[in-house]
């Protein structure tokens, strides 16, 4: 019996494989079809901030950096290396580059203005990947770099690129 039961377990799982990447085939085709028609589906977001992409609009990120750490006491030994006390799991960091240009859709200016805001005002938010909440915790940002690249002769901003930095919010207990 248990061996019909690995085949049937074995095959299931093929098909249970199949299926999902017949979903990802699915769903991949179907944005890409929408984003030629000019419609979008969200890649994810940062509160009101949605990553997106058409044929239409671009409001993306590049180099996604998360950063996961841990917390230690060194506890000083005289003529001994010091010792290591683990103390607990840090606030996790994550940090991307964002770019904003007029030819893809967006205002530069405007875009630039509302993550600011957004860092300036402290706002904790979800950060949402692929339909998936990124870590257990809400991000605020804590930091937004910003690097004019191009303005026109009218002095508008055409390309700009922001780095923000984004540390998870745990929030207090007591």
């Amino acid at each position: 019996m248990s061996f019909l039961s690995n085949v049937a377990g074995s095959y299931k799982s093929r098909l249970d494989k199949g299926m999902a990447e017949s979903r990802m085939g699915l769903l991949s085709a179907l944005r890409g079809k929408l984003s030629s028609w000019g419609f979008s589906m969200p890649i994810g977001s940062l509160g009101s901030i949605v990553f997106e992409v058409s044929s239409r609009k671009v409001r993306t990120f590049k180099d996604l950096k998360r950063t996961t750490k841990a917390r230690y006491a060194s506890h000083e030994i005289i003529g001994q290396k010091p010792i290591l006390e683990y103390l607990g799991p840090d606030g996790e960091e994550i940090s991307f580059t964002m770019q904003f240009s007029l030819s893809l859709g967006v205002n530069p200016q405007e875009e630039t203005e509302k993550v600011r805001r957004l860092c300036e005002r402290g706002v904790a938010m979800y950060f949402v990947l692929c339909n998936s909440v990124v870590g257990s915790n809400q991000w605020v940002i804590e930091s937004v770099g910003e690097s004019v690249d191009t303005i026109d002769n009218n002095g508008r901003v055409v390309l700009t690129q922001i780095d923000v930095t984004l540390k998870e919010y745990v929030p207090n207990m007591m």
